[in-house]
């Protein structure tokens, strides 16, 4: 019998096609997990910057992804090395034969051998616990394994030579695992600490509530806000501790010979007094009005209204003013269409309503006071609208200035949509 083709596996309609599993199922790719981590680095950075705003750290800055995975920039000019490992809680406690371990304190062996009037102290963090052996355990090779008796017993040795078994073993061990003197890795031990951070699941949480929730700058935002401000952090901690560059003198300054100028360098460094804890402000919706422009700018308009108007409502001295301003604006309209007819039009009727809304405002306020006529009023309050106008919203009128405003105010007058006074019957001066 010969073997099914494709053709005869192709599905028929009394066939229904299987349902895709591809969506619905776990994925084998480790890229998720991998990011996690990366993402409990830049977390931890996080921390490590509001610990200073808190008072528990005076480090002046934080550079990230640089000699370690962060250093800490202290204000006598050393540096603090911190080494941030995760871990699955089924691998178990930190032994000092433990890999990743070891390969840390290998790089703290590096910096200080490279850099020893400038390092500070070491620090190696974790979500999962170090092994935890009492002194009175009966296992000397798991004591000598143990981080926490191996520093204790170094913080009361003077020198080398003064480790006593069972820790000695160990201590040669790890000094030739890392090809270190044991002058060199004792510095180290002697300046190493152990800390035990959150967990992978809870700190995104205990980032954004316990850490920075409880600062007095943060202690108005909202649940979401403290969220948002989390995240903008901690991006910003993920792109200092990439290579990304933006300096322009990257391409212009010499490379090799590095230095603080470096721009690579600088693009790694945060400057913990300059982070604004702050949430991103929301982006604000643009407003238009829609529509065609009411006013026709260089068209016939009935003689004699602006004046009629302003005389009724008690402004007769301030005919010639608006009259000047009324042109102004009108040849500015007119200069717009010659410059873009197609946004000329758009542009007109975001001002001619917006001016237009004020001065109705300023009407209805003035018209209910008692003084009559009540012109002078409604101008005085019309003025200091139109002002504010003109700085407030530069975006929605495109930058008109407030003669513009106001010459558009007396346009509106002279269209009939604009009163200084109660309305009556307007004689023709055609």
């Amino acid at each position: 019998m010969r073997a099914a083709s494709l053709r005869d596996q192709i599905p028929t309609k009394s066939q229904p096609l299987p349902v895709a599993g591809l969506s619905g199922t776990r994925s084998l790719d480790p890229g998720d997990e991998t990011e996690r981590n990366y993402r409990y680095q830049h977390q931890y950075g996080v921390a490590l910057l509001v610990g200073v705003r808190r008072g528990t750290f005076s480090y002046v800055s934080l550079y990230c992804e640089h000699h370690e995975d962060f250093l800490g920039e202290r204000p006598d000019g050393r540096f603090d090395g911190w080494q941030i490992k995760t871990s699955k809680p089924e691998g178990g406690a930190w032994k000092l034969t433990s890999p990743a371990l070891v390969k840390s304190i290998g790089r703290f062996v590096e910096l200080l051998q490279a850099h020893p009037a400038e390092v500070g102290d070491f620090n190696f963090v974790s979500n999962s616990a170090i092994d935890d052996v009492t002194p009175a355990s009966k296992d000397d090779a798991r004591r000598a394994r143990c981080p926490g008796l191996m520093l204790q017993h170094i913080s009361q040795s003077s020198t080398a030579e003064d480790i006593q078994q069972p820790f000695k073993k160990a201590f040669d061990s790890l000094a030739a695992e890392l090809g270190a003197t044991a002058e060199q890795l004792f510095d180290v031990l002697g300046r190493l600490a152990f800390v035990k951070g959150p967990s992978r699941e809870e700190f995104d949480a205990t980032l954004a509530h316990e850490h920075l929730g409880k600062l007095g700058e943060c202690a108005h935002l909202t649940a979401a806000e403290l969220d948002t401000l989390r995240d903008e952090l901690v991006g910003k901690f993920h792109r200092a501790a990439s290579l990304h560059v933006t300096d322009p003198d990257r391409h212009l300054l010499d490379r090799l010979n590095g230095g603080n100028s470096d721009p690579t360098i600088v693009a790694k460094r945060i400057v913990c007094a300059e982070v604004s804890l702050a949430p991103p402000a929301t982006p604000s919706r643009a407003f238009a009005y829609v529509g065609e422009p009411a006013i026709n700018p260089g068209g016939q308009r009935p003689a004699g209204v602006l004046e009629q108007k302003l005389a009724r409502g008690g402004l007769v001295d301030m005919v010639e003013y608006m009259k000047s301003r009324e042109q102004a604006a009108e040849y500015q309209f007119l200069e717009d269409q010659a410059k873009s007819p197609a946004t000329a039009g758009r542009q007109l009727r975001q001002v001619e309503e917006a001016v237009h809304g004020e001065c109705l405002e300023a009407y209805m306020a003035a018209k209910t006071a008692a003084q009559q006529p009540f012109g002078p009023i409604m101008f005085t309050d019309v003025s200091a609208r139109l002002r504010r106008l003109e700085s407030d919203r530069k975006q929605l009128l495109g930058g008109s200035p407030y003669e513009v405003l106001m010459g558009t105010a007396a346009l509106l007058t002279s269209e009939c949509r604009l009163w200084w006074s109660d309305r009556f019957r307007l004689e023709d001066k055609a």
